[in-house]
């Protein structure tokens, strides 16, 4: 039902990098239950600012099925019945015609262990690349559904 999970997130110079990480590995599953040992890894790649400022710009890719389940069943676990309705209501304008569903996340309520999505551009960015066939919006969105347990 899943391609992949690409999550990204950045450290700005204000913030302190151990923070951020420990904010982005909320939404991976812990060494014991990957679906393989060292099956994901955090990318980091250090950047310039418009003013000088140093960026770290942090990314992980989930490609197993077990591990993608993990992040989808924290993410329903985490939002509860409401924030679930609500993402669902939300499905038509967060899948795209490549049937990427993108979820932003609270980057700091992540860091104090909670999960809560926002439109903030200072965030975790989570993209879902769903299975879908024909590869359509509308059917990403039906397995979206499914994925959220709205579409039973």
């Amino acid at each position: 039902m899943i391609h992949y999970i690409h999550l990204r997130t950045i450290a700005q110079a204000t913030e302190d990098p151990e923070k951020v990480r420990s904010a982005l590995k909320l939404l991976l599953p812990p060494p014991g239950q990957l679906a393989k040992k060292d099956s994901i890894t955090v990318h980091e790649t250090v950047t310039t600012g418009y003013h000088g400022n140093s960026i770290i710009v942090m990314e992980a890719e989930l490609k197993k099925n077990k591990d993608c389940q993990y992040v989808v069943d924290l993410i329903r676990e985490h939002l509860g019945p409401a924030g679930i309705s609500q993402l669902a209501a939300e499905l038509p304008q967060r899948v795209d015609d490549d049937c990427t569903l993108y979820i932003r996340f609270n980057k700091q309520e992540a860091y104090l262990g909670k999960l809560m999505t926002t439109t903030k551009s200072d965030s975790i960015l989570v993209r879902i690349k769903i299975k879908a066939y024909p590869a359509r919006a509308d059917k990403a969105i039906q397995v979206a559904l499914s994925l959220l347990g709205e579409g039973d």
